[in-house]
């Protein structure tokens, strides 16, 4: 039962090596000392072949081990390693200046001093240095104002495109206006939208939006013209189905319709 127990304690000794080498975790987990006297007592019992090649494996695992404490050692040593503890400790007990001599001496910043002249330095700490305190300085900010309103999109829409009454009765007026300029056919959005106005361009897009959502129109896509006609309805029960589409008018695309259509008049 001993020797079970043995040949047991020279496997786990073989199959922790094993797994410190193929990890290449830290040769120094492993007590060398420990395992050799764990050998020694394996070998007073082992008579067999076997016994010996499992002994042989054994001391073969660790002398492995060995070499690879061996070469932590000297790649540690070569590189000047310090422990991280040990830093901690040492810098603990500098000084306040030996530290920031330290600090300066191992700085290397990307703009050199000799670029800002002593005055100017001087300026800048006396600056600093007579700066009142944060809480004190509230007192600078501008103060709020008061009594400003914020137009909604209707006003916007009256006092732009000239439409009163509620928004459903600017919805209808505009829509009659449409119908007017179209004569009920088929006509180009970017020529009914765009004006010279970026504004008004702005609002009369938000409207057709609402007429295409209530079904007083269509809108469909021309590839020749790269361009959406409007499709009047008579009514908003003419369209079965509605569906959205988003048409982005941004300041760009505006300013570069105005010049194309500024050269098609000269």
């Amino acid at each position: 039962m001993s020797k079970r127990r043995n040949i047991s304690t020279v496997k786990r000794i073989v199959k922790s090596c094993d797994y410190v080498i193929k990890r290449g975790s830290d040769p120094f987990q492993v007590n060398v000392p420990e395992l050799l006297s764990k050998l020694r007592n394996y070998l007073k019992d082992s008579l067999s072949i076997e016994d010996l090649a499992l002994d042989l494996d054994a001391i073969d695992r660790i002398s492995k081990i060995v070499e690879l404490q061996r070469d932590w050692v000297k790649s540690r040593s070569s590189r000047l390693y310090f422990d991280p503890m040990i830093i901690e400790w040492k810098i603990k007990t500098l000084s306040l200046k030996k530290l920031a001599s330290i600090i300066v001496s191992a700085w290397h910043p990307i703009a050199s001093i000799r670029t800002i002249s002593p005055k100017a330095i001087e300026a800048a700490i006396n600056y600093w240095l007579n700066l009142p305190p944060l809480k004190d300085r509230w007192g600078r900010l501008p103060p709020p104002i008061i009594g400003v309103e914020l137009t909604s999109i209707e006003d916007l829409i009256k006092e732009k495109l000239a439409l009163q009454g509620s928004f459903n009765d600017m919805i209808e007026e505009f829509w009659r206006r449409l119908l007017s300029y179209s004569n009920g056919k088929p006509i180009s959005y970017w020529k009914f939208v765009l004006n010279i106005d970026y504004e008004i361009s702005l609002l009369k897009a938000y409207m057709i939006s609402f007429l295409a959502t209530y079904g007083y129109i269509a809108l469909e896509f021309d590839p020749k013209r790269r361009d959406y006609l409007i499709i009047p309805k008579g009514s908003s029960s003419q369209v079965s189905k509605n569906k959205s589409i988003a048409i982005s008018i941004t300041y760009d695309e505006w300013r570069r319709r105005i010049n194309l259509n500024e050269q098609k008049e000269n």
